[in-house]
């Protein structure tokens, strides 16, 4: 906080005028005239502490539910859509699937079960990055399915 601080000084030279006598001169000088008034202005700038902000806490809690597309859902005939993620039990059911590998330019058909919905690396229990044909066993202990750039999954078992 910064506060001005202005003062003036005024000096006033010579006798005063507003005497209620009169003199006069011997040499015949004119009627005495006022003398100048000298101003000065001296400025300060003086720094004060400023109180301390509050503190504001501001607290977010996020929940993330996972919800399939309509085109990442399992479908009745035991097929699953090659790109997606899967609730087990609810969109996808255990058991054994096979695809017939990449889908995409890339070349490659990666899949993953986790243990758990946060998408941590720790929940996954086993993961792999096919080339070309591939099978996996989607076990009723796991809670996520995911499948990325590969071709339409089937179940065999």
């Amino acid at each position: 906080m910064r506060i001005r601080i202005a003062l003036t000084v005024a000096v006033l030279i010579g006798a005063a005028t507003a005497c209620s006598s009169t003199s006069t001169t011997s040499i015949g000088a004119a009627s005495p005239s006022v003398l100048p008034t000298v101003t000065k202005t001296v400025v300060e700038t003086v720094t004060a502490p400023a109180a301390p902000a509050p503190t504001v806490t501001v607290t977010v809690t996020a929940t993330t539910t996972l919800q399939p597309t309509s085109e990442a859902m399992a479908k009745p005939d035991g097929t699953i859509a090659g790109s997606g993620t899967y609730l087990v039990g609810t969109d996808v059911q255990p058991g054994t699937y096979k695809t017939v590998g990449p889908s995409g330019s890339t070349g490659l058909c990666y899949w993953e079960r986790s243990s758990g919905t946060s998408g941590d690396a720790g929940s996954i229990i086993a993961n792999d990055a096919l080339t070309g044909q591939g099978v996996v066993t989607i076990k009723k202990s796991d809670a996520l399915f995911k499948s990325q750039g590969c071709q339409m999954w089937t179940k065999v078992g």
